[in-house]
C-alpha cells in the first residue's frame, strides 16, 4: 500500500471485543503505510461493553488525535441529553429504551449523569461530520438536495429516508452508518457507503479502507478477520 489509507468504521455499540480484533485486522492490512481512523457514531448501548469502547476510544484518540477521529452517533447524543441536569423525563426514557439500560449495565451505575465525568465530556465534545477531498464521513447520512455544509444535526445524526433511497449525488461520496445491513455485508452504492453490519446483532464490526486517488473504498475488513471487495450496487 503505497498512499496514506483511511479506515471509516461502522456503529460499534459496546462490542468491544469486535473493535479490538478489527483495529488489529485494519493496522495489519496497512503493515507499515500511513493510516488514519474515522469512526461514524454509536459506541454505546445495547452491547456489552460500552464502558471499554468509550475507555479505549479516548486513550487510542489521546496517543493519535490527528489520525484518530471519532464522530457523533444518534445514540451518543440520546446520553448526553439523558445525562444533562436538564433532562426531561421523556429524554431519559429515549435513551433507556433503545439500548440505554445495557450501558447502565456496563458502567454499573443507575443514572447516567453517573458515567465518568471525562467520558461525558468526551462524547459531548464528538463532531458531526468529518469530509477530506473525495468523502463526507457522518452517522445516518444527509439530506438529498441540501448543501453538505447546510446539513441539519439532526439530519446527521438520525436520517435514513429520503437518503436511503436517494441516487442524487451529494458533492462528495457519503460514508455513514446508522442503519443496520440485515445482510451483515457493507451497503456500497455510486453516492454513498453504509458501515453499519448490526455488530450489536450479531454480525461483524466492518470497516471501509478509503486511498487518496478515488472516492470509492479500496477494500473492507471485518472483525471476522475477512478482508473483500464490493462494487457498487
Amino acid at each position: 500500500m503505497d498512499e496514506r489509507t483511511t479506515f471509516a468504521i461502522g456503529d460499534i455499540h459496546g462490542c468491544f471485543d469486535e473493535l479490538r480484533a478489527l483495529l488489529d485486522i485494519c493496522r495489519s492490512s496497512a503493515g507499515d503505510a500511513a493510516h488514519d481512523f474515522v469512526f461514524l457514531g454509536d459506541y454505546i448501548d445495547r452491547g456489552p461493553a460500552s464502558d471499554r469502547v468509550i475507555a479505549c476510544l479516548m486513550e487510542e484518540q489521546t496517543n493519535a488525535p490527528a489520525r484518530f477521529r471519532c464522530l457523533m452517533g444518534n445514540h451518543d447524543h440520546m446520553l448526553c441529553r439523558a445525562a444533562d441536569p436538564g433532562r426531561s423525563d421523556a429524554d431519559l426514557v429515549q435513551w433507556w429504551a433503545n439500548g440505554g439500560e445495557q450501558t447502565l449495565e456496563a458502567y454499573g451505575i443507575e443514572d447516567p449523569a453517573d458515567l465518568p465525568a471525562e467520558h461525558l465530556a468526551w462524547i459531548r465534545a464528538l463532531p458531526l461530520h468529518i469530509s477530506d477531498e473525495h468523502r463526507f464521513f457522518v452517522h445516518a447520512g444527509v439530506r438529498p438536495g441540501i448543501p453538505l455544509d447546510a446539513q441539519s444535526g439532526d439530519d446527521m445524526m438520525w436520517i435514513r429516508e429520503p437518503f436511503l433511497s436517494s441516487k442524487l449525488w451529494h458533492g462528495a461520496l457519503v460514508v455513514h452508518g446508522h442503519t443496520p445491513m440485515t445482510t451483515r455485508a457493507p451497503d456500497v452504492r455510486a453516492n454513498r457507503v453504509n458501515l453499519d453490519t448490526g455488530a450489536c446483532f450479531g454480525g461483524p464490526l466492518t470497516a471501509a479502507a478509503f486511498g487518496a486517488g478515488q472516492p470509492g473504498p479500496l477494500f473492507f475488513v471485518n472483525s471476522d478477520r475477512l478482508r473483500f471487495e464490493l462494487r457498487p450496487a
